[in-house]
């Protein structure tokens, strides 16, 4: 078995903010949204991360625009030093003057206003969300779409990336539906089959083509579903355990939301600490994985899809859609990680670092942190990281001051990185 490579610490971490929400969606996995937010709480998890520097930061729920946008704009003015912060509500409630420190606001459209307000049982809830959305973008704000897709609105993903398009929102990643909480009430009446899936997977990629907009998953997706998950780059695994964690309103880190598995508390001691003890090995060393995942060639890339849901009673087990089955339903061979390109202009660019650039030496792993990605980094790539954050503007120049470390190629094929990756901007 192929050993896993864990992080020091997760490259994100889901904290939920509050269990309390103001909707009732039918497919959600909180079912402790009728408890009441405790600042004090909240605001100790919030520094517990922070001082762990954990490089991206979800602030999630239950909903978080129920703790008011002075709250949050605290939270996100903290965590903003360290990490890119993103929030993820329903958009029930526009939250007027979010810091501009906010790397991204997440909001879901689940499909037309009907099949929207089925979804999330909200009587004028589509026309309010939409509302808010325009407003995020209006102020600035980088909005993703996040719909929960479902046996519902499989064949209206099309129309969802559309009017993402046509809002302006700057991305689409589809969340499937997964069976956990609440939700697993409805289960069986959710779940997309292999048919759905596979028909709201085509109108992904017609969308992503005819629309110019980037559109993934946000869960994970086993990859024998489809071949099209591999050749049309639309494959997703979400990493709970390896580079992702939540934390809940208690501070309790698990590696997923929708796991009720507790390994350590936030407020006890640091979540790299928590991250490192051997308890997590149970989930780690794949004891748990079962065919026709155990034998499949990709499986430590996989994952097996997503691996927590309430209707597995050993904690973890292979994605629904292939549960049971003796064999994968499409065989896939691994794939070779791709070359990065060596390429750049003839002539010397001038740049200078995004906003939401950040430099993450605190773990034993130096990590450059742009508004999405978590990318690591060696000891020279550091040093020219550097000097782009002081001020060095000319890529002439960062040759020059590098050149008894490095070649002007590598130098200049490292910034076409920096491009490519949004961590620096050309001007």
């Amino acid at each position: 078995m192929k050993k896993l490579n864990i992080p020091s610490v997760p490259h994100l971490v889901h904290i939920e903010t509050t269990y309390a929400c103001n909707c009732s969606c039918v497919f959600c996995y909180n079912p402790r949204r009728g408890e009441r937010f405790c600042k004090e709480r909240i605001d100790r998890i919030v520094l517990s991360v922070f001082n762990s520097w954990v490089p991206h930061v979800y602030l999630i729920g239950g909903e978080p625009s129920l703790l008011g946008v002075k709250q949050l704009n605290e939270y996100i003015e903290l965590l903003s030093q360290r990490s890119s912060v993103t929030i993820v509500t329903n958009g029930l409630v526009c939250l007027n003057g979010l810091s501009q420190k906010l790397a991204c606001v997440g909001v879901p459209i689940h499909g037309n206003k009907e099949t929207h307000e089925r979804h999330t049982t909200s009587k004028g809830g589509y026309d309010r969300t939409i509302e808010a959305v325009r407003y995020y973008i209006q102020s600035g704000l980088d909005v993703r779409c996040i719909p929960v897709l479902t046996s519902w609105n499989y064949d209206q993903i099309y129309d969802i990336i559309r009017l993402a398009k046509q809002l302006g929102m700057e991305s689409v990643f589809v969340d499937r539906f997964e069976d956990g909480g609440l939700g697993s009430c409805r289960a069986e009446d959710l779940k997309p089959n292999i048919d759905q899936f596979r028909v709201a997977l085509g109108q992904m990629i017609a969308a992503r083509d005819d629309f110019g907009i980037p559109v993934g998953f946000g869960t994970a997706i086993p990859y024998c579903l489809d071949p099209r998950l591999m050749t049309e780059d639309m494959s997703a695994n979400c990493g709970v355990g390896i580079t992702f964690a939540a934390v809940n309103p208690d501070g309790d880190v698990r590696i997923c939301n929708q796991s009720e598995r507790i390994y350590g508390n936030v407020l006890q001691k640091p979540i790299e600490q928590i991250w490192a003890d051997a308890k997590l090995d149970e989930f780690r060393d794949l004891r748990w994985v079962k065919e026709p995942c155990k034998s499949c060639a990709v499986l430590t890339d996989c994952m097996c899809g997503c691996k927590v849901d309430c209707s597995c009673s050993d904690g973890y087990c292979v994605d629904y859609a292939v549960r049971g089955l003796e064999k994968p339903l499409n065989k896939v061979m691994p794939v070779q990680a791709k070359q990065p390109r060596s390429t750049y202009p003839a002539e010397y660019r001038r740049i200078k670092a995004d906003p939401y650039l950040r430099l993450n030496t605190f773990h034993r792993e130096k990590y450059l942190v742009t508004r999405y990605q978590t990318i690591t980094v060696n000891d020279v790539a550091e040093e020219i990281i550097r000097a782009i954050v002081r001020g060095e503007t000319s890529e002439r120049l960062l040759v020059e001051i590098f050149s008894d470390i490095a070649e002007e190629s590598d130098i200049r094929s490292f910034v076409t990185t920096l491009v490519t990756v949004g961590a620096v901007i050309t001007t």
